[in-house]
């Protein structure tokens, strides 16, 4: 298919602005493509969040997995009124050895549809979300992760970071950071220590099914902002009775249960020395 949109500039290495206009494969994607890279989308007009962090890294083991993926899915041949409730945009783009490369649009949000084109849209964006996600992650078993810098800090609010659209929910830390926000535009933080990263490394996710604080107290917004090998940022924000919940891609994730910190990570995050008040309201 022919389409009038330029290829972006750039995309063996990295992404574009996230308003740069997608160039659709206007039907079914090409036969033949040998990468993909995910990159975000512009952000939504109420959505308070930043736009997703695409992964540093294209994905190039089992691509046409993800061709055949997407062009089996179900077309939406009729408008379908979906829910707004602002997720981010995604956009995976597929390279091929011509030097084309031809996107695909997922609005993470209401039905969680694809879109190919003016008019054309798929059901099931959250199964090409999950099946790059496992990909990609496969392909890093085999390679050794950069150097990134380990450097993280707490953001004013959980949403005003970008965070990895990657969906996962068990992580790997390279590094974290503990936030309290007493009030809002105002955080406190601290490093999280090595050895209870190696902790949250391995009981963080799935945690409990019940709850890890009775009774829940007054809720303050708390969370952990953190960093993965590869540089992912990912995030697990903290609920009033210790549930647990991905700020990164995972949310994304068809899981409806309940997760919660265990008592004693509880205790652990809790007793870290908090540095000073950062207030960000001036």
């Amino acid at each position: 298919p022919d389409s009038r949109t330029p290829v972006p500039t750039g995309l063996e290495a990295g992404c574009p602005e996230p308003e740069t206009e997608v160039r659709f494969p206007e039907g079914d994607l090409p036969e033949g493509a040998t990468r993909v890279r995910l990159c975000p989308g512009p952000p939504l007009s109420d959505y308070s969040g930043e736009p997703v962090q695409g992964p540093p890294d294209l994905l190039t083991d089992a691509v046409s997995n993800l061709v055949s993926l997407v062009n089996r899915l179900d077309s939406v041949e009729t408008d379908t009124e979906c829910p707004f409730d602002g997720g981010p945009v995604l956009v995976y783009w597929f390279g091929y050895r011509d030097g084309d490369w031809r996107a695909v649009r997922f609005d993470s949000y209401g039905c969680n549809q694809l879109t190919l084109g003016e008019g054309l849209r798929r059901r099931g964006g959250t199964e090409l979300a999950i099946a790059f996600t496992e990909a990609l992650m496969s392909q890093r078993r085999d390679q050794e992760a950069p150097g990134v810098s380990r450097h993280v800090s707490c953001p004013v609010s959980p949403v005003a970071v970008t965070h990895s659209g990657l969906v996962l929910d068990q992580v790997e830390l390279a590094a974290a950071v503990w936030c309290v926000s007493p009030r809002a535009q105002q955080v406190r933080e601290v490093a999280i220590p090595p050895d209870l990263l190696a902790r949250l490394n391995a009981d963080l996710w799935p945690g409990l099914a019940t709850k890890s604080r009775r009774p829940c107290p007054e809720a303050i917004s708390s969370w952990i902002e953190g960093i993965t090998l590869w540089g992912d940022a990912v995030g697990f924000g903290i609920g009033a009775c210790g549930d647990v919940y991905p700020l990164h891609g995972a949310t994304l994730l068809d899981d409806h249960g309940r997760h919660y910190l265990t008592p004693a990570l509880d205790a652990a995050l809790t007793a870290l020395p908090l540095g000073p008040l950062v207030d960000h309201r001036s």
